[in-house]
């Protein structure tokens, strides 16, 4: 096919796909909505996770907390199949995976965790190719089996220390810690 039928397939599809569109399919503009009222919770009920003050950033930062929020979802997900998913091994360097594929070959198959761990943002610093999180996670809700490792999740309210970085293009969690407090 040459260039010029194939542009011109490319644009018939282009018309035909748009004018399926209706109302509900169109963008939102964030700035249209009512500024009183408060951007939505982001809850994965399937995930076990609840998020709680999203932070609302613009361009590619609301890409790295996407990331972010994929990595929490795995860190979950592995936890509950006892096996490293493919969200968190997508989400996160090998170095901060590592950790959780070490403790799931410790642990063997004695039990998987169930439960809800609710993550609350305490704040969000863009800075160039990172974003900087804390969070307050809150796994009080977490049911923890017996024996099983602290890496993949305890029964506790505490802070972490969270960097999402631009590695060449996608995002990627580079660092994932507790850190000391409360919260």
């Amino acid at each position: 096919m040459t260039p010029r039928p194939a542009l011109a397939a490319c644009a018939t599809t282009l018309l035909l796909l748009a004018g399926c569109s209706t109302a509900d399919d169109e963008p939102r503009d964030p700035d249209s909505s009512d500024p009183t009222s408060a951007a939505p919770d982001v809850d994965y009920p399937d995930d076990g996770l609840d998020l709680v003050d999203s932070p609302q950033l613009k361009g590619v930062y609301q890409d790295a907390i996407q990331t972010y929020i994929d990595f929490e979802r795995g860190r979950r997900l592995t936890a509950r199949e006892g096996r490293v998913t493919r969200l968190l091994a997508f989400s996160a360097l090998a170095d901060v995976v590592a950790p959780y594929r070490a403790a799931l070959k410790a642990y063997g198959d004695r039990g998987t965790y169930s439960g809800d761990v609710t993550v609350e943002f305490i704040s969000a610093q863009p800075h160039g190719d990172r974003l900087l999180l804390d969070v307050c996670v809150d796994a009080r809700m977490l049911v923890v089996p017996d024996g099983a490792p602290t890496q993949l999740g305890e029964g506790t309210r505490a802070p972490q220390h969270i960097e999402v970085s631009n590695i060449v293009g996608p995002w990627r969690v580079t660092k994932a810690v507790p850190i000391d407090g409360s919260c």
